[in-house]
């Protein structure tokens, strides 16, 4: 089992990506409104003076993650790499599979 994480920059795509996860059989994820530390270390005043590092920055995103089988970890890469681009395009998101040890409650199997 893999634990797909998405830190989704373009949140005007998020249907598109999970309709491509859908596609590559990953029903079930969770979906989390997120901010971007540069969006608060924006609003610190010891910080000021690095406004500028931060600008292109969306202040704003979203957090997807969902327990997947191995396969279903080779493949929603591959879509998600088709649908956001994000090997070419920068300020898109980014995605990364971390193993699992355990998990309950899932019905899923390794």
């Amino acid at each position: 089992m893999k634990l797909l994480v998405i830190v989704l920059n373009a949140i005007e795509m998020l249907e598109e990506v999970l309709e491509g996860l859908i596609e590559t059989g990953i029903s079930g994820a969770t979906v989390v409104d997120s901010e971007g530390m540069g969006h608060i270390i924006e609003e610190v005043p010891l910080f000021a003076g690095m406004r500028n590092l931060f600008r292109s920055a969306r202040p704003r995103n979203k957090i997807i993650f969902s327990v997947i089988t191995n396969v279903q970890a080779r493949e929603g890469l591959e879509v998600l790499e088709k649908i956001l681009g994000c090997s070419h395009q920068k300020g898109r998101g980014i995605a990364f599979v971390l193993p699992i040890e355990a998990v309950i409650g899932t019905g899923k199997e390794g």
